[in-house]
């Protein structure tokens, strides 16, 4: 069911961009659309241009957002261009000009822009950017990323037509959603009749999307579905995806095999990855050894200084072969950054007096080989890891 999987690995698949994909997902809809509709829950939209799984996660996370945006404006200016693409005849051309124009009027009472000011510019040439890749309009004549030094440039472009199939058809009226706390809460609202199905769909989504499901009080009926469904859920899943489900005592996660691997994956081959493992290695035989204890949920609490030791400490015993670039980043910028990755794979919350390690912390994690003496290394000859 490769089919399925580029589904999952993609915004869409158009018949413009990608036709023989296209055709290929549309003769393998039978194979998947029950695991769709019943396990998962989403929406499947399918017609003469796109087939586009709609993707809901059960909660929404920092990673889930689109990763070249880098402020709340490209979104809104997306957003935007997408009202704007709305009024327009599919195939009609139209200039930049206008669409900086109808933004200003669409935005002034939500996040007012500036055309004069540089970083407006540079946000517009994001969604712009963005909105061409995934093909929602084609560049006719002018270069995009031209706006970002001239705010006088002019650029030809023409409606696609894919903005009506961009936003998700939640099936209800969202007036009333106003955080993204709003919109999670109005995707499980129901009668008790339909709690049931609602928490298969919520583990499904989890399991599929995320890189675990931990076990909490709020989501006891979570585990106890998992517990009690292990070979329904574990067989389900290898059909669609391949790989395994493995199940601890208040996790469960999906590992993808090498063969089966796709999208981004958790560890890969990058400098981060192998920093991540090995700092794992070191917080675990600290638990392990009673250093910090550990909550009834497998979660340990670090405070900030803590936490900044056993990196420092890690950084010392391995760190001449994390490659260059992150053997010249100071402290601070190794901490931010190798938590950020950390905490978008579940591996740890952070708080503001510290951090939680999450179970997967003493899962996930590896060590350079025994006769590895921490000399430095270049950056293509890193050492290989070894499983922990």
């Amino acid at each position: 069911m490769h089919e399925f999987r580029y589904l999952l690995d993609r915004f869409w698949i158009t018949r413009e961009q990608n036709k023989e994909l296209y055709f290929s997902v549309k003769r393998a809809l039978p194979d998947y659309r029950r695991l769709i509709n019943e396990q998962l829950g989403w929406n499947l939209v399918v017609n003469e241009a796109v087939v586009k799984l709609e993707k809901v996660p059960p909660k929404a996370m920092a990673w889930m957002g689109i990763e070249e945006f880098q402020d709340k404006l490209d979104y809104c200016l997306l957003c935007g261009t997408l009202l704007f693409l709305s009024d327009l005849d599919d195939g009609e051309q139209f200039l930049l000009s206008s669409l900086t124009e109808a933004l200003e009027a669409l935005l002034a009472e939500i996040h007012p822009v500036d055309w004069t000011r540089f970083p407006h510019r540079k946000a517009l040439v994001r969604a712009l950017r963005y909105a061409q890749d995934i093909g929602l309009l084609i560049v006719y004549d002018g270069v995009s990323e031209g706006f970002g030094s001239d705010r006088t440039q002019e650029v030809l472009y023409e409606n696609t037509g894919l903005s009506r199939h961009f936003p998700v058809h939640f099936g209800r009226d969202i007036t009333g959603c106003q955080s993204v706390e709003d919109f999670e809460a109005f995707s499980w609202e129901g009668e008790d009749a339909e709690r049931g199905q609602q928490r298969i769909q919520r583990v499904y989504r989890q399991l599929v999307l995320a890189p675990a499901l931990y076990w909490s009080e709020q989501n006891r009926s979570d585990y106890e579905y998992v517990k009690n469904q292990r070979a329904w859920l574990g067989r389900h899943l290898r059909e669609a995806l391949g790989g395994e489900l493995q199940i601890h005592q208040n996790g469960a996660f999906l590992v993808l095999d090498d063969d089966n691997r796709f999208g981004p994956v958790h560890p890969r081959d990058a400098v981060i990855s192998d920093a991540a493992l090995l700092f794992c290695a070191q917080l675990r035989d600290q638990i392990t050894a009673g250093v910090y204890p550990r909550g009834e949920d497998d979660t340990v609490f670090l405070t900030t200084r803590e936490y900044e030791r056993e990196l420092a400490q890690c950084r010392a015993l391995a760190g001449n072969g994390w490659g260059r670039r992150l053997r010249e980043l100071s402290q601070e910028k190794l901490a931010e950054e190798l938590t950020a990755y950390m905490e978008d794979w579940m591996l740890l919350e952070k708080r503001e007096e510290g951090v939680v390690l999450c179970p997967a912390v003493g899962k996930w994690t590896g060590r350079y080989p025994a006769r590895y003496q921490n000399a430095p290394a270049e950056e293509d000859e890193d050492e290989p890891l070894e499983d922990a």
